[in-house]
């Protein structure tokens, strides 16, 4: 018997779905929508009319996996008018889909020992927590348990070290030891055009299309933009430590599956950039910026470079995927198998 130790944010707890009152985007569109099987079996017995609705919005893969049957601009058949689950409103939070149950939330990221739950930025809501919580870091909470999986003492070892690093680099980024990195290293502007090139979109997400087209305008005039933002919006840089200290938190975990810490420390400082990017679009087209314009930008980024695995394979751009034949990408969380693509 030995002890596993879980870490979450300070804020975990506090997050819950703020529906249509205050999200900024809703997520249920463009995602493929898998169907867990328990939750397939429940709709297709379920009896009566609904029971016909739902099974009228269900196809079967090729797999033989179920999938929910996306509607108009890809959104969810059970999306209704006012941005609300109608599956939930019908029959409660348990007969929802397990995607939908567990988004944002990813659980159980295993290293060794250690086991993270973590929030994704994706959603608005868990940006603006992210953004307001106490002090200029990231606080978190560790607890200690009971398991019966055992954990060699080589991974051990590597665990301590990893998480040792680890922890020394997020608080270094959320100081500001790193700020000559994250403030001032750039790819060059045919260099990020590349990169945004290699990444997949959600088509017709009207929002996020919006925000790359005009990313992709101020390339060439960015340093320009840049030095008037931090001029007139000082406390971006407040943000922008934190949620690099937050992609140090989620990233460098991959090393051990990686092979390599090379991969995880360039996603870290390249997707601080380009959220950084992001915010300069917002200032530009508004010149004005604020803790709602963070939260949005936060939202875009992770819409597109955190839930895409395509897109944090592309971020890391070197990765040694002989180590993992399964998720070759580096993840093994629980939501993995509903991520996009």
């Amino acid at each position: 018997m030995g002890k596993i130790v879980r870490e979450r944010p300070d804020y975990y707890d506090a997050f819950t779905c703020t529906g249509n009152t205050t999200c900024i985007d809703v997520c249920c569109f463009a995602w493929v929508i898998p169907i867990d099987d328990k939750t397939a079996q429940h709709y297709l017995n379920y009896e009566g009319p609904w029971g016909d609705h739902l099974r009228e919005n269900m196809y079967q893969g090729e797999g033989g996996g179920w999938f929910l049957r996306l509607g108009e601009q890809g959104r969810c058949p059970f999306l209704t008018e006012d941005c609300l689950c109608d599956i939930r409103l019908h029959d409660g939070e348990s007969a929802q889909n397990k995607i939908c149950e567990i988004y944002p939330r990813e659980r159980d990221i295993r290293v060794g020992y250690y086991r993270q739950d973590r929030l994704m930025i994706a959603c608005s809501e868990v940006a603006r927590l992210l953004y307001t919580s106490p002090g200029d870091g990231l606080n978190f909470i560790r607890t200690e348990e009971e398991s019966k999986e055992e954990v060699s003492e080589e991974l051990r070892i590597r665990t301590d070290r990893l998480l040792a690093f680890r922890d020394g680099m997020v608080n270094a980024l959320a100081a500001g030891s790193f700020d000559a990195n994250l403030f001032g290293c750039y790819a060059s502007v045919d260099e990020m055009n590349a990169l945004l090139d290699d990444a997949i979109y959600f088509e017709g997400h009207t929002q996020s299309e919006k925000v790359y087209e005009t990313l992709r305008s101020i390339l060439p005039k960015a340093a320009d933009i840049r030095k008037e933002f931090y001029e007139k919006v000082p406390e971006a840089k407040t943000w922008l430590r934190k949620t690099a200290a937050y992609f140090a938190h989620r990233q460098i975990l991959d090393t051990i599956q990686d092979g390599s810490i090379e991969g995880p420390l360039i996603s870290v400082f390249r997707s601080t950039h380009i959220l950084e990017l992001i915010c300069l679009t917002q200032f530009y087209k508004k010149g004005s910026f604020d803790l709602d314009d963070m939260v949005f930008s936060a939202h875009i980024f992770g819409l597109i470079f955190e839930i895409s695995m395509h897109n944090v394979v592309l971020m890391k751009q070197v990765r040694n995927t002989a180590v993992d034949a399964e998720y070759p990408d580096g993840e093994n969380s629980e939501m993995r198998p509903y991520l996009y693509p």
